[in-house]
C-alpha cells in the first residue's frame, strides 16, 4: 500500500515526531479536539494523515492565542485551513524581524567583548529591551456606539465618560485597547487628527516647558496592567542624566504624539490583554468633531468643542445630579446644582446671591421625581436645557474651541428661563448683572454684590 496515502502513526510515534506528550494527545482526544481516526483491537489509538493535519491546525491557532474551546468551534465551523497557515507565516515573520533586531544588538555586544571592549550600558539597554517591550503606534481613538445608536439623537452610552485608544503593534496584527478619560482621549484625538485648537492645552503647556528647561522625551512604554489599570512611564533626559517618571497612559501618550517619541508596550502586556486587529471594529467608531457633537442632544446644536473643560465637569455634574435624584431628565435645576459644584466664577455669583446646592436641592425635593427609571448612559437633557446651552453659545460670540465656560451657561440659563431662578428667589436681572460684573473685574477677588 502507497505510504503516501495509508501511512498510520500509534500515539508514542505522533508525539515524537511532533514533540508533543502522550498525555497531551490523550487530552485532545477526551476534549474531542482531535479524536484518532482508527484503534487497534487492543484499543490503542491510531493517528491518519487527515489527524496530523488537524493537529498542525490545533497548534498552529493555539500558537496565534486562541483557547482549546475557541479552537475547537473554529474547527467545527470548518475554519479555513489556508487563512490559518497565512496567519502563522505572518507571526513567524513577524518574530523574525523581532529576533532579527535582538540579533543584531547581541552581536554589537560580542563584537565588543571579543575586542575586550567593555559595552557600553546603552548597548545592553537596547538589547534588554528588544527582549522585553515591543514597539507599537497610536493607531486610533475611538468610542463604542451600540447597535443602531449612532442616528439616534442623543446615543445612549453605558460608558459615555470615556474613550478607547488603540495601540497597534508596528510589526504585527495585535492592537492593545486601553480606556480613557473623555478629556484625555479628545485630545489625543485632537493632536492626531490635526484639529484646530484655539489655544494650547495641559500636554502642550507640559511639551513646552520641558522644552524651556533643555528636556526632551526620549520613550513612552506601558509597563504593566493590574485589574484592568495600565501604568506606563515616561523616560525624560536632561542635562545629560535620564529620569523615568511615572504616568498615566493617556498623558503620556498625549506627551509622546506631540514630540514623536517611540512608544512601547511590554511584552507581557500586549500577551496578556492585545486583540487582534479585526476584533477591534465592531461597534467601535474613529473620534472625531462630528462624532464628539452626535454624542450630546442635537437639538442643543450643541458643540463640545468650544467648550471648556470646566464647563465639561458642570455638564457631568448635572447628569449625576439627576441620577441621584432618580429624574428621567436634566433640567435646569440640575445645571444650577452642577454649576455650583464646579465652584468657579459662576458659582460664586450664585453664593453671593445666596443660591446655595442646599437651597436648589430643598427646591427639587419638594417637585418629586418623575416616576421614569433613570437611564443606565446619558440622561436626556430637556428643552429648556438644551436651550441654554443654544443660548450659552450666543453669549460667547467668537466661535472659537474651549471658550465657552460655566459663566456663559449661567448667562444662557438666566435667558433661557427665568423662573427657575424667580422660583429660587433671585432677581434673573440681577444675576445677569453681577456675573457680568464679575466677568470683568479682575480674577482672584471675593464676589460682593452691589450694595453689599
Amino acid at each position: 500500500m502507497g505510504e503516501s496515502e495509508d501511512r498510520w502513526w500509534k500515539v508514542g510515534e505522533l508525539a515524537n515526531a511532533t514533540g508533543l506528550t502522550v498525555r497531551t494527545l490523550h487530552h485532545y482526544d477526551a476534549i474531542g479536539l482531535l479524536a484518532p481516526s482508527e484503534r487497534t483491537s487492543a484499543g490503542h489509538r491510531l493517528y491518519a494523515e487527515p489527524d496530523v493535519g488537524r493537529l498542525y491546525h490545533v497548534l498552529a491557532l493555539r500558537r496565534l492565542g486562541m483557547r482549546l474551546e475557541e479552537i475547537a468551534s473554529l474547527l467545527d465551523d470548518d475554519a479555513s485551513l489556508v487563512d490559518t497557515v497565512r496567519r502563522h507565516l505572518e507571526q513567524v515573520e513577524r518574530e523574525m524581524t523581532e529576533r532579527h533586531v535582538l540579533h543584531q544588538r547581541l552581536r554589537q555586544i560580542l563584537d565588543a567583548l571579543e575586542r575586550a571592549i567593555e559595552p557600553t550600558v546603552e548597548e545592553f539597554i537596547d538589547a534588554m529591551e528588544a527582549m522585553t517591550v515591543i514597539e507599537i503606534d497610536v493607531k486610533d481613538v475611538v468610542v463604542q456606539i451600540p447597535d443602531g445608536a449612532a442616528d439616534e439623537p442623543p446615543p445612549r452610552l453605558p460608558r459615555e465618560s470615556l474613550r478607547v485608544v488603540l495601540l497597534e503593534e508596528r510589526s504585527g496584527e495585535r492592537v492593545l485597547p486601553i480606556w480613557v478619560g473623555a478629556h484625555e482621549g479628545d485630545l489625543l484625538a485632537a493632536r492626531l487628527g490635526e484639529w484646530p485648537q484655539g489655544r494650547p492645552m495641559t500636554p502642550d503647556l507640559t511639551v513646552e516647558l520641558l522644552k524651556a528647561a533643555g528636556a526632551r522625551i526620549e520613550r513612552v512604554v506601558i509597563e504593566s496592567a493590574r485589574e484592568l489599570t495600565f501604568y506606563a512611564s515616561v523616560t525624560v533626559t536632561a542635562g545629560g542624566e535620564s529620569h523615568e517618571v511615572d504616568a498615566r497612559p493617556s498623558d503620556a501618550l498625549n506627551l509622546a504624539v506631540r514630540v514623536g517619541a517611540p512608544v512601547f508596550v511590554a511584552a507581557e502586556v500586549l500577551d496578556q490583554s492585545g486583540v487582534r486587529g479585526a476584533e477591534t471594529t465592531d461597534q467601535w467608531q474613529s473620534l472625531s468633531p462630528d462624532l464628539i457633537r452626535s454624542l450630546y442632544p442635537r437639538e442643543a446644536q450643541f458643540d463640545w468643542l468650544r467648550y471648556t473643560k470646566e464647563a465639561r465637569r458642570v455638564m457631568t455634574a448635572a447628569q449625576e445630579e439627576a441620577r441621584a435624584l432618580s429624574r428621567g431628565c436634566v433640567g435646569l435645576e440640575h445645571l444650577l446644582l452642577g454649576l455650583v459644584r464646579e465652584q468657579g466664577l459662576a458659582a460664586r455669583v450664585l453664593a453671593s446671591l445666596e443660591i446655595t446646592a442646599e437651597h436648589i436641592r430643598d427646591r427639587l425635593a419638594h417637585t418629586g421625581g418623575s416616576g421614569e427609571d433613570t437611564p443606565s448612559g446619558m440622561v436626556p437633557y430637556t428643552p429648556g436645557a438644551q436651550r441654554v446651552f443654544r443660548l450659552a453659545l450666543e453669549e460667547e460670540p467668537t466661535h472659537l474651541p474651549n471658550r465657552v465656560g460655566p459663566e456663559h451657561l449661567l448667562l444662557g440659563l438666566v435667558s433661557a428661563d427665568d423662573q427657575a431662578l424667580r422660583d429660587l428667589g433671585a432677581d434673573p436681572e440681577r444675576v445677569r448683572e453681577e456675573l457680568h460684573r464679575a466677568m470683568a473685574a479682575p480674577r482672584g477677588g471675593e464676589v460682593q454684590p452691589d450694595g453689599a
